[in-house]
């Protein structure tokens, strides 16, 4: 079964309160009468999206403003989902609403999680996303941003230290390209979440562990659509530079 399968039934019930109504009233605009689109597909991407935005605009709006940085990499991450037109106008009024809106953080990240089914994948490409919003102002993080990100690791049930691995250099960037940006031997430490001194088995393990996770057979096998992957593959790039980093060091010692 794949990833659709689990969630007939699951996205129905979730339709309730603000984010569900807004969903609810998409479903009928965005798609077309002669879509092929499966109705709980319609749904949960409709979901997917309106969380993703809503929990951006919270993260932009947490020191009190939006920034212009944090506005043009919100405008980036549309993009690159490869929204069409009226799922990006969709998405552009999700975050204009809910940037006053007095609902938590912690409500989109606990039903988010529910409707990803606490997929790894899907947790790190939605996080990576508002990390990015969070990292555009530069290196010194607002502290409710990070506190933010902290919260969405808990809810979304990541391994515990994935945000603050990230925030030390474990996080690739947009459209990263290896041949033009090296990896420091620090920084690829943080990718792969390891200490300097640890073995070749401990190497290994977590290589293949991370790897796994953004492996395309297995994202195929899951048949999501593309905005749902969105940065799998920079991270997968970026898991991929962190080995050979480390192995071209450990190699000239």
């Amino acid at each position: 079964m794949n990833w659709w399968g689990k969630l007939i039934g699951t996205s129905v019930g979730m339709l309730g309160g603000p984010i569900g109504a807004i969903a609810g009233a998409a479903l009928g605009h965005i798609y077309d009468d002669d879509d092929p689109t499966p109705l709980d597909e319609r749904r949960a991407r409709i979901l997917y999206l309106a969380y993703f935005f809503s929990s951006a605009a919270k993260i932009a709006k947490a020191d009190g403003r939006v920034s212009v940085s944090e506005i043009k990499v919100t405008e980036s991450l549309i993009q690159r989902m490869g929204l069409n037109s009226k799922t990006s106008e969709f998405a552009k009024n999700v975050f204009r609403k809910a940037k006053n809106s007095r609902r938590s953080i912690e409500h989109d990240f606990k039903e988010v999680g529910r409707l990803i089914g606490y997929d790894p994948t899907l947790a790190q490409s939605f996080l990576g996303g508002l990390f990015e919003i969070a990292r555009s102002n530069g290196e010194n993080f607002n502290k409710l941003q990070v506190h933010f990100l902290l919260c969405g690791e808990k809810e979304l049930k990541l391994n515990h230290g994935t945000i603050r691995s990230w925030i030390h250099g474990g996080y690739t960037p947009p459209q990263h390209d290896p041949s033009v940006d090296k990896l420091s031997l620090e920084e690829a430490y943080n990718v792969l979440g390891l200490k300097m001194d640890c073995n070749e088995a401990e190497l290994k393990k977590a290589y293949r562990s991370k790897a796994a996770d953004f492996h395309p057979d297995k994202l195929s096998s899951k048949n999501l659509p593309h905005e749902f992957i969105t940065f799998a593959n920079d991270q997968l790039a970026c898991i991929n530079q962190a080995y050979e980093v480390i192995c071209r060091a450990r190699s000239s010692r």
